[in-house]
């Protein structure tokens, strides 16, 4: 573009160079502006999104603290409850201890003075009553004893949240899976089947993957299926790293994409052509 040009002078190819450097100069600036224009834009959607995720945080451990606190009255609930019921168990027992031991000790004077009659037409009254009684005193005791638990002192409980903790400590925000790769040399075909097989660095936090596949018709072909979805054949929620996919023609190269899924996002791997056998 040039912006003038002397009336007097013919064009001077100095002039052109600025005028062509001038340009490209403005051009540039123009791309600079726009693309400034987009990062302003992304500082704002980072803001936007920042906020969303620290309000969501929030919210996921007031849920885990309520959680944790219902958990602690439940087993706390418990620990009283087994308590109330071993002390009142005790307390019983204690109390049956103690009446055994009264009648014991009443018995027991009883049958000392009846030892220490003297006369003999005396003793041979009492002494016979005395002796059932005692027998059975004595064998109703032996029952009582088993009863007895001196053991369950409530020290065969624990509270180990070894396992808990260490979740607890290991809580941290979710990203999106890296993309998988397509194993193309592990991948198996027949004259209507292909197997597709593929790996994930973030096999434990994958929830799903999805495989997406249609007829390859050139490397020119690649961009413009992957801007439009209505070319793709698509089978979602699959849970292991391969798929068989059936209904294949003959002798016929297909273009593959995998997509790995979680709560965060998707990614997709690299585009792998893989081709049916000829019948």
């Amino acid at each position: 573009m040039r912006r003038h040009q002397r009336a007097d002078e013919g064009y001077d190819p100095r002039e052109q160079a600025l005028d062509s450097n001038l340009s490209n100069l403005i051009k540039r600036n123009n791309e600079l502006e726009t693309l400034m224009g987009k990062l302003i834009q992304t500082c704002q959607h980072v803001e936007v999104n920042a906020s969303r995720q620290e309000g969501k945080l929030l919210e996921e451990c007031d849920l885990l603290i309520d959680i944790i606190q219902q958990r602690r009255q439940i087993i706390n609930s418990k620990i009283k409850e087994g308590k109330t019921q071993r002390l009142r168990k005790l307390a019983q027992q204690i109390t049956n201890c103690q009446q055994c031991i009264e009648r014991s000790s009443a018995l027991i004077t009883q049958a000392d003075q009846t030892l220490k009659e003297t006369d003999p037409a005396r003793f041979l009254q009492t002494a016979k009553t005395i002796n059932e009684r005692v027998s059975m005193a004595t064998a109703s005791t032996q029952v009582l004893i088993p009863e007895i638990s001196l053991t369950d002192t409530f020290d065969n409980f624990a509270l180990d949240f070894t396992r808990e903790k260490k979740l607890l400590e290991s809580l941290d925000y979710l990203t999106a899976p890296t993309a998988p790769s397509i194993r193309e040399e592990l991948c198996t075909a027949s004259y209507d089947t292909i197997t597709v097989h593929w790996t994930s660095d973030d096999e434990f936090t994958v929830v799903s993957y999805e495989l997406q596949y249609a007829i390859f018709t050139g490397q020119a072909n690649i961009a413009s299926l992957c801007n439009s979805l209505d070319s793709w054949m698509i089978v979602p929620n699959i849970k292991q790293n391969h798929y068989t996919v059936h209904g294949l023609q003959s002798g016929t190269k297909y273009i593959f994409v995998v997509k790995a899924i979680n709560q965060a996002g998707t990614r997709s791997s690299e585009p792998g052509t893989l081709k049916t056998n000829s019948e």
